[in-house]
């Protein structure tokens, strides 16, 4: 009797073991302080919210950090199952799945508060040398206006030194990335830089997954429910507080 199922038990264990490695997403991101952040405990804010989302759906993860193009690129043709911090087009809809927005950035210009800008609207910029990151989904009007001189780098960092030796005159970017930056890498030149208002725009942060996961819709849908549970129990606002930008 114990010989015949022996077989049945080691089939069902090997089953069990099948579904729990099934229940593992690759996660792949770019080091985007305080978002994504590897050198932190909780490897940042957009990190920890995705990552516990996911727990109380039964998901392990693991993350890979890389450049922003090799990111989405990876999970565009799946070599990886999800990124867990980027913003909705139209063109990665096509190879994506997006779940509800789970955190606001707000995007603003930067300047030295000693420059004086009379600025409401995008127009009123022209003439003035904007650094800007490669690959950043700004909003359209921005990213296909042709009447202002941007010059682009692959790091905040780069255009906030740029911008505090005066080589550039504005960047912009989230204000959380910003802060954090300044706070980190030029802390005593802090209360010189301003943002200027109105912010550029306000974009939503998503999780998405691969369309080529078959389970994408399933795990999105995971995620949403996970999501909402967290802003009713209070596990969400837990984590913001611990990051004061």
């Amino acid at each position: 009797m114990h010989r015949l199922l022996l077989p049945f038990c080691c089939l069902l264990l090997s089953s069990l073991v099948q579904a729990n490695e099934s229940q593992t997403l690759r996660l792949v991101s770019n080091q985007w302080p305080p978002y994504v952040d590897s050198s932190l405990a909780g490897q940042g804010l957009a990190v920890e919210i995705v990552t516990q989302a996911l727990q109380k759906k039964n998901y392990q993860s693991t993350l890979t950090i890389d450049s922003w193009s090799r990111a989405l690129e990876g999970v565009e043709i799946g070599v990886f199952d999800a990124t867990c911090a980027i913003w909705k087009t139209p063109e990665r809809e096509q190879g994506l799945l997006f779940s509800n927005p789970y955190l606001k950035n707000k995007i603003s210009f930067l300047k030295k508060k000693s420059l004086s800008i009379n600025y409401h609207q995008l127009s009123d910029l022209k003439g003035f040398i904007i650094g800007v990151l490669r690959g950043y989904a700004y909003n359209n009007e921005f990213t296909q206006s042709r009447g202002l001189m941007k010059v682009p780098e692959n790091y905040v960092i780069q255009n906030l030194h740029k911008l505090n030796q005066g080589t550039i005159e504005l960047t912009l970017g989230d204000e959380r990335v910003i802060k954090h930056a300044l706070k980190q890498y030029l802390p005593k030149q802090m209360h010189t830089f301003e943002f200027l208002s109105p912010p550029l725009t306000y974009k939503g942060l998503y999780f998405a997954v691969s369309k080529s996961n078959k389970n994408a819709q399933v795990i999105i849908d995971d995620f949403n429910a996970a999501l909402k549970e967290m802003q009713q129990d209070g596990s969400y606002d837990q984590i913001i507080s611990q990051y004061p930008y």
